[in-house]
């Protein structure tokens, strides 16, 4: 059965997104709820399922917030307490609402980064899992000393350079290209504007990977209302689900290396063009990277970026860097990319502001930034998970 055209998003809201360790992440959840209900044009009875990203200890668990909002779902889901599985929770929300296990499901990401301490070290609650069989959720292997997720970003871009002989400096256009675009969005963290010469002085956290190649430490929320056709139909502005894809697994993905690039178990076999052109949720669909008119990729690191466009087909596999020069990822350029500004200067939220982004692209509703006339969104991950958005 295919998803296409049978649930749409109905409604966005989200918290502010500075960094607030004082601050209950069930404050900011109600925020995003408050402000989706909203949008939607919704009371909160409406709503009969419930998806969360994101759970304790960082978040708030499905049945906390159902229980603190007086929701009353029907039907619940929730995922590992990790980022990557934005698309995965959007994607079981349209299958509930094509189901008719719910008509209308709120999914909510909530959490708080900047009280958890940093990544490696024996205070963050997810020390342990490197030593765990098999390294971390992150990719993280303690016993070679590869603590932190910038470890295993920082060793696939070296190989990536390596194997392609690319300059690595050519990088800077993107967190560059973010930042510009976060200048022109409120609520964004990052407005500062960011030179060049900022990107190549600033201090190399794990060479070569540098400051500017990392996303924000921040807290927040958004939430995203996906609804069934019938309610859809009958809603203010709905964005439809199109196409789908699921988080990808197995001996040849890494999280922070594009599939086929040698690392870890991985072979060394990249995706051909045609391939990357022909990925599930663009035969889902019926459309091609050609008929995109705004993109939303997960940018925790510079690089992620950069692979994803290679793996979803706008150029081929080890010329990302040579394609994105030249303003190409820009609110005027070929493929509008994060207009938001991303998770390098928009926000950490696992992804859920540029879909919060496309949503607002896609219903014209981006002041300051908007992409002319744009039909078609795509929200796209280094592990496969996707999403085609288009506007009613």
């Amino acid at each position: 059965m295919s998803l296409s055209g049978k649930a749409a998003i109905i409604g966005v809201g989200a918290s502010s997104f500075e960094r607030r360790p004082d601050a209950s992440v069930l404050e900011m959840a109600g925020a995003a709820l408050t402000g989706a209900l909203a949008d939607a044009h919704l009371e909160k009875e409406a709503i009969d399922g419930l998806a969360v990203q994101i759970g304790s200890p960082r978040g708030a668990d499905y049945d906390t917030i159902a229980q603190t909002f007086g929701l009353a779902p029907r039907w619940c889901t929730q995922t590992w307490p990790h980022g990557r599985f934005t698309a995965t929770i959007l994607t079981q929300a349209a299958m509930a609402v094509a189901t008719g296990l719910a008509t209308r499901v709120a999914c909510i990401l909530a959490m708080k980064n900047s009280d958890i301490g940093r990544i490696g070290e024996k205070n963050n609650p997810f020390f342990f899992e490197m030593y765990r069989e098999n390294g971390g959720p992150h990719g993280e292997e303690a016993e070679i000393g590869m603590s932190s997720p910038v470890a295993g970003a920082a060793m696939a871009l070296a190989l990536y350079c390596d194997r392609y002989n690319a300059d690595r400096e050519l990088l800077a256009e993107i967190p560059l290209t973010f930042r510009r675009h976060a200048q022109r969005t409120p609520d964004a963290v990052a407005r500062d504007p960011l030179t060049l010469e900022d990107y190549r002085n600033a201090r190399a956290i794990i060479d070569p990977i540098r400051l500017y190649d990392c996303s924000l430490v921040g807290d927040g929320a958004v939430c995203v209302i996906v609804a069934g056709h019938e309610q859809a139909a009958a809603a203010r502005k709905p964005v439809w689900i199109t196409g789908a894809q699921g988080v990808q697994a197995g001996r040849d993905t890494f999280i922070f290396a594009p599939r086929g690039l040698g690392m870890a178990q991985q072979s060394d076999r990249r995706l051909t063009q045609t391939e990357a052109r022909n990925q599930p949720a663009y035969a889902m669909a019926g459309i091609t990277p050609d008929t995109v008119d705004v993109l939303g990729v997960y940018d925790s690191f510079s690089p992620l970026a950069l692979y994803t466009l290679e793996d979803f087909g706008f150029c081929a596999a080890g010329e990302g860097l040579d394609w994105i020069q030249n303003g190409r990822l820009d609110l005027g350029g070929d493929m509008p990319t994060n207009t938001n500004g991303g998770q390098l200067s928009h926000a950490q939220v696992n992804g859920w502001g540029q879909v919060r982004e496309l949503v607002q692209q896609l219903r014209g509703e981006a002041t300051g930034r908007q992409v002319p006339d744009a039909r078609i969104g795509l929200w796209a991950t280094i592990g496969g998970d996707a999403l085609v958005l288009e506007r009613a």
